[in-house]
């Protein structure tokens, strides 16, 4: 289990201050320790993908607050399709949530899962902000919608991944979508954790050391 970890790592390079260097040298370790995914900004896309081909590049849409409105981030999403990335992680609607409006949210989810036919989306909930309820709801409308993950956190917000939401989420996604844990995960046995409690994919900014703790690790 060790080192399969590492292929369900999503490596975050999502800094304000990364530089284009940075994201070569980020592609060359995704690429060299078998990582997932690359997640980078969508201006990084081009830049990632001169090592990396499509379906390792992921980028983020409505990052981190999801403060814009729904033709901003279709724009998002249409633009780093063009650009190659093959997994988007979109942050959702927090306000229309936090207002009940859940016919919003949906017509969000659904228009954004029209225009990314064929291509991974993982919703990004944001969990330190939301109750149990709010977090059901949504779970079930990103798998009526034809979500593919469920993703605890930005690392933006006051907390990351926990083990109450991870197993929430996977309670709640009843296998019809897949879990990813973000957000403080920084330890090989951090991820671990996770992904005993179901989690398919693991978002971290820490992967070069979860890495170096797997190839130094005496378990298979």
């Amino acid at each position: 289990m060790t080192k399969a970890i590492l292929s369900k790592i999503d490596y975050s390079v999502l800094k304000a201050t990364v530089t284009p260097e940075k994201i070569l040298e980020a592609a060359e370790e995704t690429k060299k320790y078998g990582f997932a995914t690359l997640c980078v900004f969508p201006k990084h896309i081009p830049v990632a993908r001169e090592i990396l081909p499509t379906e390792r590049v992921c980028t983020v849409i409505g990052f981190p607050l999801s403060a814009v409105p729904t033709e901003i981030k279709l724009k998002e999403v249409e633009l780093s399709l063009e650009r190659g990335a093959g997994e988007l992680d979109v942050v959702v609607d927090l306000s229309a949530v936090k207002e009940g409006d859940w016919a919003r949210v949906e017509d969000e989810l659904a228009k954004i899962r029209k225009l990314a036919n064929g291509c991974i989306l993982k919703l990004i909930f944001e969990c330190c902000y939301l109750t149990e309820e709010e977090k059901r709801a949504l779970c079930k409308l990103a798998v009526e919608t034809g979500w593919d993950y469920l993703k605890t956190s930005t690392g933006y917000g006051s907390y990351g991944a926990t083990t109450e939401d991870v197993e929430l989420l996977v309670s709640c996604a009843r296998s019809k979508a897949k879990v990813k844990a973000a957000g403080g995960i920084r330890t090989l046995q951090d991820a671990k954790k996770f992904i005993e409690l179901g989690a398919d994919r693991i978002g971290t900014s820490s992967a070069t050391r979860i890495a170096e703790e797997v190839l130094h690790s005496r378990e298979v």
